[in-house]
């Protein structure tokens, strides 16, 4: 869906999804392919992300692979594999889920951000839902992309949050200046004052970050009481939060041809 915004807002920068290499390999005689409507629905996603956005799609190698070959579920794959895209002087990768209001300011990131290896948002401490990892900045290079594979793997446990402790001098990116916001969370709307605008909430804003501390995700249709139980106090953040669910479940549909998943806890 993001993907598909840039599309819609005319950004001229290339769009590129990657996936497991294993989909992209000879699937005839493995039961799970035919079976698992999950991988079947992906897949389609893909096709249609490449065919009407002009996405391009790459196959990734995962970061740790199963101890049984075959057994390809269980293979860990990493936002490192982006390193390996070295046909791309950068790579900005924006966290999901969220909604895409202005792609000019993330263009500009990408375009004009100062040579580095590797650049994230300067973590906030204003209680604005903001975090690094949320936008990240790389420059891929085959020497990168293999260091990182090889510290990876010294790790028994990990996630993508500790690729910027693997970089001894990031650089830090600001997620708000005087004139503009690049990522603000719509968790934030829980927090809203007594005088709220809608208006100046949605203005000069470039993406709006799903992390809501009260729901799991837009994708998700929680049950009705949990629901309003989770609603902004203040009524004009509240319509501000409505709209945004609203409009992430109808574009959600509209791109992906997909209902909200039941949430079960």
């Amino acid at each position: 869906m993001v993907l598909a915004d840039l599309h819609r807002l005319k950004s001229p920068a290339r769009r590129v999804l990657m996936f497991p290499e294993d989909w992209a390999l000879d699937q005839q005689g493995k039961k799970h392919d035919m079976s698992d409507p999950f991988l079947a629905s992906s897949k389609r996603l893909l096709r249609m992300a490449a065919r009407r956005y002009g996405v391009e799609l790459r196959p990734a190698s995962p970061a740790l692979r199963a101890n049984n070959e075959l057994d390809g579920t269980s293979n860990v794959y990493s936002l490192a594999s982006a390193f390996a895209l070295k046909d791309f002087d950068r790579v900005l990768s924006v966290e999901s889920p969220g909604l895409i209001i202005d792609a000019l300011p993330l263009d500009a990131v990408l375009a004009f951000t100062e040579s580095t290896p590797f650049a994230m948002l300067q973590d906030s401490h204003d209680g604005d839902g903001v975090h690094s990892a949320d936008l990240l900045l790389l420059e891929p290079s085959a020497s990168s992309h293999a260091e990182l594979l090889e510290r990876l793997g010294m790790e028994s446990n990990f996630n993508d949050s500790i690729i910027p402790t693997l970089f001894t001098d990031p650089l830090l990116l600001a997620s708000k200046t005087d004139d503009h916001t690049l990522i603000r969370s719509i968790g934030t709307l829980h927090l809203a004052a007594q005088e709220f605008n809608a208006t100046a909430y949605l203005d000069r804003v470039s993406y709006i970050r799903f992390s809501d501390p009260k729901l799991p995700g837009p994708e998700y249709d929680v049950p009705w009481p949990q629901k309003v139980a989770a609603r902004p106090s203040n009524k004009d953040a509240d319509w501000t939060w409505t709209k945004l669910y609203g409009e992430f479940a109808q574009k959600r549909m509209d791109v992906c041809g997909l209902d909200l998943e039941m949430w079960r806890t």
